[in-house]
């Protein structure tokens, strides 16, 4: 039954005991198995657990989900549930998208998987993009973490890039003050620097050989304001990905009745809303690509990196180097200035 013909008081009561199903499996990704009588008998309905010897344990194949998400001490599945069902409860009851407030723990765990995403989604592209391959391959890479947050990105960079040396910029103090950890507990602090920084005032000239720049992070006219910015930083060649959350242009009308591409399609619809409460760049590929050649960048093109959570987009500085953007004094990599 399609979502346009089924009954709409059944369908939010079938929403809504979705929303306890994502809780219950929460509960039990954090517990292990065995599983609780009540808990294994809720998944057990729902399909996602079944009743061996007495016990109810999770089937193999969500077990393997959750596994799979606790690379490094505690699965990362519940974390993950938890965060979009308070997010979910803040947009329903109207809240701002940054109402509840956030521990060090969640953000350091919040920070662990970007730093994961982004190593897969780096290996995918540079597998998919010969001219990322052999700039990876190249000792000594100076990269630019844009949004550095708790600094995973950049530990990652520098950790599969032999003599690789990262600047880290962010805005926030607190999660700088979380990445100067990651960066003293892995004895990278030779390696990885920090700058409380907008993006917008970036003022580093043919610095660096590699940008990342998450667009989901930035309000539209941040993004704008940040991409002539971070051109100008790289060296005349060098190359910058950005990411948007966005994978495919807006569709409008009723769905298409096909199961898969109406969950694909609910899927950005709502991740754009969620986009649009947060005050960020709701850019799809298209017109990310639109910005990035309005800003000056050349080559921009999108290698295939089916799977991953992001549309990311390379670009490169043109090779004949352009009149930068003056808000304000230089601050070069190579010295250090506004370096923590």
């Amino acid at each position: 039954m399609s979502a346009t013909d089924a009954d709409p008081a059944r369908r939010v009561d079938d929403l809504l005991r979705g929303a306890w199903v994502l809780a219950a499996l929460a509960r039990a990704a954090d517990t292990g198995d065995p599983l609780e009588p009540e808990l294994g008998e809720a998944l057990g309905a729902a399909g996602c657990a079944e009743r061996s010897a007495g016990r109810w344990r999770l089937l193999p194949e969500y077990r393997s989900l959750v596994d799979a998400s606790r690379p490094a001490g505690r699965a990362a599945l519940p974390d993950r549930i938890g965060r979009m069902l308070h997010w979910a409860g803040d947009a329903a009851e109207g809240l701002p998208a940054d109402a509840r407030e956030h521990s060090d723990a969640e953000l350091r765990d919040e920070g662990d998987e970007s730093g994961r995403r982004f190593t897969a989604l780096l290996d995918t592209l540079a597998e998919a993009d010969g001219a990322l391959r052999d700039l990876l391959g190249s000792p000594g890479l100076r990269f630019l973490d844009v949004g550095t947050g708790t600094g995973a990105v950049a530990a990652a960079v520098v950790g599969r890039v032999p003599s690789a040396v990262a600047v880290g910029v962010d805005r926030d103090a607190r999660v700088l003050g979380l990445a100067a950890e990651r960066v003293e507990r892995g004895g990278l602090g030779d390696r990885v620097r920090l700058r409380r920084q907008d993006a917008s005032e970036i003022a580093d000239s043919g610095a660096f050989d590699l940008a990342w720049l998450p667009l989901s992070v930035l309000a539209p006219g941040a993004a704008r304001a940040a991409l002539p910015r971070v051109r100008a930083a790289l060296r005349p060649g060098g190359v910058l990905i950005a990411a948007t959350a966005l994978k495919e242009e807006s569709r409008e009308g009723p769905g298409t009745g096909h199961d898969g591409a109406d969950r694909d399609r609910l899927a950005q619809a709502l991740t754009r809303w969620r986009m649009a409460r947060a005050g960020i760049a709701a850019w799809p590929p298209g017109e990310a690509a639109d910005h990035l050649r309005e800003a000056g960048f050349t080559a921009v093109r999108r290698p295939g990196a089916h799977g991953h959570p992001v549309a990311a987009l390379l670009a490169c500085a043109p090779e004949t180097r352009s009149a930068r953007p003056h808000d304000g004094p230089g601050t070069g990599a190579e010295n250090g200035a506004g370096d923590r």
